[in-house]
């Protein structure tokens, strides 16, 4: 990671800041600043955006994804206590409340891990995720081939090919999706 600022820091403070290159998220006050993803990063997390862009559609095209909001790439996702997080892909609920920005946690939030993302980090977001609302929350180690599955109280680890509950058993081939 970058860095934090010290200090509390509102998410009214938050929008006041000048632009900057960096990836900025707000986790109990702190300002956490990552520099732009690396292009392996930025690959798993495209394959994981295409897949899952695909299953939701599919399931729609079949009346079957009632439970799914929107697919989408870097959303901000903003939280009643000020915290604003931005999974590398998620999947809100459907009619998810929010006029510029999502209110609380998505459906689902997949976390691509990168050399920046301390373990710390990962963890606090995480529980950040189910605090507000996830029903799942995937982080993808593209190092190791492997995926962890967070839910509220448990949590589950996939290697190869596995299927999705939370997506109707669709199929998800962490081999080519971690490629």
């Amino acid at each position: 990671m970058s860095g934090t600022v010290a200090g509390h820091m509102t998410f009214a403070d938050l929008e006041r800041l000048p632009e900057s290159p960096y990836r900025q998220e707000l986790l109990h006050g702190e300002l956490i600043e990552l520099p732009p993803a690396k292009r392996k990063h930025h690959e798993a997390a495209t394959r994981f955006f295409l897949r899952l862009m695909g299953v939701v559609t599919e399931a729609y095209a079949r009346g079957e994804a009632g439970h799914l909001g929107e697919v989408h790439f870097a959303m901000g996702y903003r939280f009643e206590d000020d915290g604003w997080l931005i999974p590398d892909v998620s999947i809100s609920h459907p009619d998810q409340k929010g006029e510029d920005y999502y209110l609380e946690s998505p459906a689902l939030a997949v976390e691509v891990i990168s050399d920046e993302k301390t373990s710390d980090y990962i963890n606090q977001k995480i529980d950040e995720y189910l605090k507000h609302g996830a029903l799942e929350v995937w982080v993808a180690y593209p190092n190791r081939k492997r995926l962890w599955i967070y839910t509220p109280g448990r949590f589950a680890i996939h290697n190869g090919v596995f299927a999705s509950s939370l997506l109707g058993g669709a199929t998800i081939n962490l081999d080519e999706l971690l490629a």
